[in-house]
């Protein structure tokens, strides 16, 4: 029993390290044998993938080189190293790798987050884009303000050629309404003073005949006590 146990134990662990060794190792499917004219065939293009990897290799090399001695300082460094980088991540990476579900690959950085600041050629034109768009806004400001004011101050100034209007057509209309009050006064007054001169000439004519009477009165009775002084006289009695 424990020999049987040791050996399926054994078989177990023996298909556990096939397992795993085709998880790991297997980077490209296994060719099925084949004859000896495709084995040359198959050797010599691998030694030709071979001699155009290294080919490939150091023309990266070179760039490497040519970039780092060209390399820019600030914001364009940034922006090299990290064409670089994405270049170099690119050219490193296998789609046909098998690997471990525990260490999957990187994502591919974008360019998007590899690309780094404008230089300052594009900052100075954002800054001078800014300025004009500043200048315009306020140029429009300037001539909508300047617009607003003009037509503010022309109806003013019509309202104001109203309003005179209306004040002399009001003052004109007071002073007809003033000119008929006189001319009613200066007629009210010329029959008041028709009416007094009337009442006086009558008054006058009034005391004179009263007067008359009264000098007639006076008159008829100082004759009448001559009369009666003469009659006494003459009979020489005492009155």
């Amino acid at each position: 029993m424990s020999s049987d146990r040791k050996r399926d134990s054994s078989r177990s662990g023996g298909e556990d390290d096939d397992y795993e060794v085709r998880e790991i190792h297997a980077l490209t499917p296994p060719s099925p044998p084949a004859r000896s004219g495709a084995a040359r065939s198959s050797s010599l293009s691998e030694s030709e993938a071979s001699s155009e990897q290294f080919t490939t290799m150091s023309r990266e090399f070179n760039a490497l080189i040519l970039a780092g001695s060209t390399m820019p300082v600030g914001d364009e460094e940034a922006g090299g190293l990290g064409r670089i980088q994405e270049e170099a991540a690119v050219a490193e990476t296998n789609p046909l790798a098998i690997v471990p579900d525990g260490h999957p690959f990187e994502a591919v950085p974008s360019r998007r987050r590899l690309t780094a600041a404008p230089p300052g050629d594009g900052a100075v034109e954002e800054v001078s884009l800014e300025i004009v768009k500043k200048e315009e806004v306020e140029s429009k400001i300037s001539a909508w303000q300047t617009a607003k004011v003009a037509k503010i101050n022309n109806r003013f100034k019509r309202e104001d050629v109203t309003i005179n209007g209306w004040e002399s057509e009001q003052v004109e209309k007071a002073a007809v309404v003033l000119k008929k009050v006189e001319r009613k006064l200066e007629e009210k007054r010329a029959r008041a003073l028709e009416r007094m001169r009337n009442e006086m000439a009558k008054a006058r004519r009034k005391a004179e005949e009263k007067r008359a009477s009264a000098e007639a009165k006076r008159a008829g009775k100082v004759a009448r006590v001559l009369d009666m002084a003469n009659l006494m006289r003459a009979l020489g009695r005492c009155p």
